[in-house]
């Protein structure tokens, strides 16, 4: 947990691992995301970016502060995300209990007994729990709509290059040759989809699209969405 900086009494930036650099607050669960408002992350004018699952729990960390956040997501068809998750459950070795029980079923067996259920959706509506409704997708798509510029995986160099634009990340860098060729490197490195089958038109493909029907849904919606968006890039010099 941010290497014991879990306990610090005020918020700073420290150094982790090869020299990355961090806000020293969790972001990804609920507790650490009050932590980080009542130690004035929203204030502080220290952070980037901010990675985190909770829309609704984060937009509070900028309540009654003059800075405002912009939310952007990548996204990727929930179905390839699902059978992702289900190669790496096969490898992985951490013994964390609730993916081990994956480890070493059939993709048919896995479609059946994964807890997948529409995870986007229900952050973006917030609603975690309980049945899923239309109107819990239209609210999504209102989130998406006004609040957040879209990416997509299968387009995973052109929205990095939006975001650096609208962000202006392009321009805190002074090597931008560097920049660009590291990019290049981490998309091609870091790409793993064609490393393993996808199950496209399978039952198991099936039984998972139908699983995240609502997120499915969502998903057609933002690469509408992404399209449109371009017109508020053209318009950043």
């Amino acid at each position: 947990t941010l290497a014991g900086h879990d306990q610090d009494q005020t918020i700073d930036v420290v150094t982790l691992g090869t020299g990355a650099q961090y806000v020293n607050v969790d972001m990804s669960r609920p507790a650490g995301i009050q932590r980080a408002k009542g130690m004035g992350l929203g204030s502080s004018g220290l952070a980037d970016v901010i990675s985190t699952p909770f829309v609704f729990e984060t937009a509070e960390v900028f309540k009654d502060v003059s800075e405002e956040g912009k939310c952007f997501t990548l996204l990727r068809h929930p179905v390839d995300r699902a059978i992702s998750l289900y190669h790496h459950y096969q490898t992985d070795e951490s013994g964390n209990p609730n993916t081990a029980v994956y480890k070493g079923l059939s993709i048919d067996e896995y479609a059946d007994q994964v807890a997948e259920n529409n995870w986007m959706v229900r952050f973006l509506a917030n609603k975690r729990s309980g049945s899923l409704t239309w109107h819990d997708l239209e609210v999504a798509k209102e989130v998406f709509g006004r609040k957040c510029l879209v990416g997509l995986v299968d387009k995973a160099e052109e929205s990095l290059r939006r975001y650096e634009r609208f962000f202006g990340w392009d321009k805190k860098v002074s090597d931008s040759e560097s920049k660009d060729q590291c990019l290049t490197q981490y998309l091609a490195n870091g790409d793993k989809r064609k490393d393993h089958p996808t199950y496209e038109s399978t039952e198991a493909w099936e039984v998972l699209r139908k699983k995240n029907e609502y997120d499915c849904l969502l998903y057609e919606f933002a690469e509408k969405l992404f399209t449109q968006q371009d017109s508020i890039y053209e318009k950043i010099i």
